[in-house]
C-alpha cells in the first residue's frame, strides 16, 4: 500500500470513528474510484453502509471485501452481521463459520453463530457456541447468560438457573441475566412455589426506586375523547402473544372509545407484525431505541392504561416499567406469573390460573376475566381433524406438540408409566429444535431409563403451521407437560379434535390447560394427581369408539364455547378497562 493510500485510509477512518459517516463514506468512495478492489476501503465503506441502514450495499462490498482477501477473519465475520441483519441466514452463518476457522478466538463471531443457530432450532450446536464464548472469557456475565438460554430450550433448566447465578454474581446490576433467571425458574420441575415466588418479590424488592415518570393529568370520567391504551411487546408477530392479541385488536379498533397503540420493540416482518399493524389505532417502532426513547413516546402518547405483554422473557423492558412510563400498568399475555414489580398495578387473569387464596403470590392486583384470560382464533388454513388415528393403525398414538424446554425427566417418568402400560402405543413429540440431536439424545434417553424403547418416540422438528396442525391428525391423545402446561399448543390439540390429559399444580404457568379446558367444557382431562393422569390417559386409550365420538365433535364445542368467543372477549376485556381507567 502506498502512502498516499495509506494517509488517505487514515483521515477517512478518522472521521468514520468521528461518527462523520457521511464524510467518511465520501473518503472511501474517492479511495475506491482510484482503487475499487482495496479490501480495507471496501471493508470500511461495508461497515458505514450497515451503520447508515443500506444494509443491501453493505454486504455486497463487505463480501467483495472477502473474497478479495479471503484470509481476513474480520472482513468474513462482519459480512455475515450484515448478511444476518438482511434476514440472509445461511450465508450469514457460512460468513460466520469461515470467520472462526480462521480465528478460533473471535468471541463475537461464537456469540453470532450461536444466536443464528438458536433461531434455527439448532440447539445442541448453539450451546457449543456459547461455551466455546465462555472458555474464552469465563468472567463474562453475557456469556454465561446466553449459554443458559440454550440450556434452557435444551430441556436443562437446572443447568440454565446455575449459570444464570454465576452471571448474576458476576454483574449484579446485570438485568437480562436476572430476568433470565426467574423465566428458567418456571421450567423447573421440583421448584416450590413458595421458592419461586421468593425469587420474584426479591428482584421486584431491587426495582422498587425507580423514580416515576411524570404523566400528562388525568383526564375527567365525562372527557369523551378515547381512553387511550398501549400495547409493548417484542412478541406482537407470529408468536402466542401476537396471534391471542390480533382478534382482540381487530374488535377494539371498531370502538370509538377506545384508542390503541402497539410499541412493537421487535426488528422483524410476519404476517401477524403485519396485521397487527393494520388494526392498531397506531404503530411505534421500538426495536433498538432506549429506555428513555420509549418512555417518551409513551408519555408523549398519553397512554392511560400500558399492556406490557413480555414479563421475564427475552427482551423485555420491565426496567422501563419500573419508571411508570403510564398512569395504569398491566402485565397479561407474555409472562406466567407474577413479574414482582410493584410499579405493575394489574395482571391479567382468570379464575382458573389465579383461584381465590393465591394473591400473596402475586405483587400485582389480579384482575380476574368471568371466562378464560386468553381467547383463541383457529387459523382459516386449518386442515378436518380427520378420523381417529388409532381406527386404522390399531394402536394408540399419544402425542405433544410443546417446546422441548418443557420435557423434563418428571414429564417423561409420568409418561413412561402410560407407555408402559399400553405397550403397543406410541409417542410423538414435536416441536422447533426436538429433532436438535442434542434435544432427542437428551429425550430418548429420558425414556430409555424409564423402560421405554426410543423406537416408540417418533420426534419431529419445526415444519410450516398448516403442517404443524395436520400432526394432530396422527394423534390420537395429547399429554401435558409439567410443570409449564400447554397454551396455545392446548388450544391447538383441542381444535384438531385431540382430548388434551392435564394435571395443574399450583403456579400460574401449571395451569394453562386448566384454564383452557374448563372454558372449553372439556373438564373430564383434568387429573386430580399423576395417579389420575395416568389413569386418565389409558382409559381414553382403552376406549377407542367413545375417542372418536370425542374427536368428531370436539371442534364443533370448542367453537361454541368460551375459548373461542372473540365477540365476548372483547367485551369482557372493555369492561376491564372501564374498571382500571386512571380517569376519575
Amino acid at each position: 500500500m502506498s502512502d498516499s493510500i495509506e494517509e488517505a485510509i487514515h483521515h477517512a477512518l478518522a472521521l468514520h470513528q468521528a461518527g462523520q459517516l457521511s464524510d467518511a463514506q465520501v473518503s472511501y468512495e474517492a479511495i475506491l474510484k482510484e482503487h475499487p478492489d482495496h479490501p480495507e476501503a471496501l471493508h470500511l465503506i461495508g461497515l458505514v453502509l450497515h451503520q447508515q441502514g443500506d444494509h443491501a450495499r453493505a454486504a455486497e462490498v463487505l463480501r467483495r471485501a472477502a473474497e478479495l482477501q479471503p484470509g481476513n477473519s474480520a472482513y468474513h465475520y462482519n459480512a455475515g452481521v450484515v448478511l444476518q441483519k438482511l434476514g440472509q441466514d445461511p450465508e450469514a452463518e457460512a460468513a460466520y463459520r469461515r470467520a472462526l476457522a480462521l480465528d478460533g478466538a473471535m468471541v463475537s463471531a461464537w456469540v453470532n453463530l450461536g444466536n443464528l443457530l438458536v433461531d434455527h432450532g439448532h440447539f445442541g450446536e448453539a450451546r457449543d457456541c456459547h461455551r466455546n464464548a465462555l472458555r474464552l472469557n469465563l468472567n463474562s456475565a453475557e456469556h454465561h447468560e446466553r449459554l443458559a438460554r440454550t440450556l434452557r430450550l435444551i430441556g436443562d433448566a437446572e443447568g440454565a438457573v446455575s449459570h444464570l447465578g454465576v452471571a448474576i454474581a458476576l454483574d449484579p446490576a446485570d438485568e437480562k441475566s436476572q430476568s433470565s433467571l426467574l423465566f428458567a425458574s418456571q421450567y423447573e420441575a421440583g421448584l416450590e412455589r413458595s421458592e419461586l415466588t421468593r425469587r420474584h418479590l426479591a428482584w421486584g424488592a431491587r426495582h422498587t426506586s425507580a423514580t416515576p415518570l411524570p404523566h400528562a393529568p388525568a383526564k375527567s370520567a365525562s372527557d369523551e375523547a378515547p381512553l387511550t391504551v398501549g400495547f409493548l411487546s417484542a412478541d406482537l408477530g407470529n408468536h402466542p402473544v401476537g396471534i391471542f392479541i390480533a382478534p382482540l385488536l381487530e374488535r377494539l379498533q371498531k370502538r370509538s372509545d377506545i384508542r390503541t397503540i402497539c410499541y412493537n420493540d421487535a426488528d422483524k416482518d410476519d404476517e401477524f407484525i403485519r396485521r397487527n399493524r393494520r388494526t392498531s389505532g397506531a404503530w411505534r417502532d421500538t426495536s433498538g431505541l432506549d429506555d428513555d426513547k420509549v418512555a417518551g413516546m409513551i408519555r408523549e402518547d398519553e397512554v392511560e392504561i400500558l399492556f406490557e405483554l413480555a414479563g421475564h422473557t427475552e427482551q423485555n423492558r420491565l426496567p422501563l416499567i419500573a419508571r411508570r412510563p403510564a398512569p395504569v400498568q398491566v402485565t397479561w399475555a407474555g409472562y406466567v406469573g407474577t413479574t414482582g414489580l410493584e410499579a405493575i398495578d394489574y395482571l391479567l387473569t382468570d379464575a382458573w390460573q389465579s383461584p381465590d387464596g393465591s394473591e400473596d403470590h402475586y405483587t400485582e392486583t389480579l384482575l380476574r376475566f368471568p371466562c378464560d384470560y386468553i381467547c383463541y382464533e383457529a387459523p382459516l388454513y386449518s386442515p378436518d381433524p380427520g378420523p381417529l388415528p388409532m381406527l386404522d393403525s390399531g394402536q394408540v398414538t399419544f402425542g405433544c406438540q410443546n417446546n422441548p424446554s418443557k420435557i423434563n425427566s418428571f414429564t417423561v417418568r409420568v409418561w413412561s408409566r402410560i407407555l408402559r402400560a399400553l405397550p403397543q402405543s406410541g409417542l410423538i413429540l414435536k416441536y422447533k429444535g426436538m429433532d436438535d440431536p442434542v434435544v432427542r439424545h437428551r429425550i430418548l434417553g429420558l425414556f430409555s431409563a424409564n423402560g421405554v424403547s426410543p423406537d416408540r418416540i417418533e420426534v419431529i422438528g419445526q415444519t410450516s403451521h398448516v403442517e404443524h396442525l395436520r400432526t394432530f391428525r396422527r394423534i390420537d391423545i395429547a399429554l401435558d407437560p409439567m410443570p409449564y402446561s400447554g397454551g396455545l399448543s392446548t388450544c391447538e390439540a383441542l381444535w384438531m379434535g385431540v382430548p388434551v390429559v392435564t394435571c395443574p399444580g399450583e403456579t400460574f404457568a401449571s395451569r394453562h390447560s386448566l384454564s383452557h379446558l374448563n372454558n372449553a367444557g372439556v373438564t373430564d382431562t383434568i387429573a386430580t394427581d399423576w395417579d389420575d393422569y395416568v389413569r386418565i390417559a389409558v382409559k381414553l386409550a382403552s376406549d377407542p369408539k367413545a375417542l372418536a365420538k370425542r374427536r368428531d365433535g370436539l371442534r364443533s364445542q370448542l367453537q361454541q364455547s368460551p375459548l373461542c368467543d372473540l365477540d365476548a372477549y372483547a367485551d369482557d376485556f372493555v369492561r376491564a378497562l372501564q374498571a382500571i381507567s386512571p380517569r376519575a
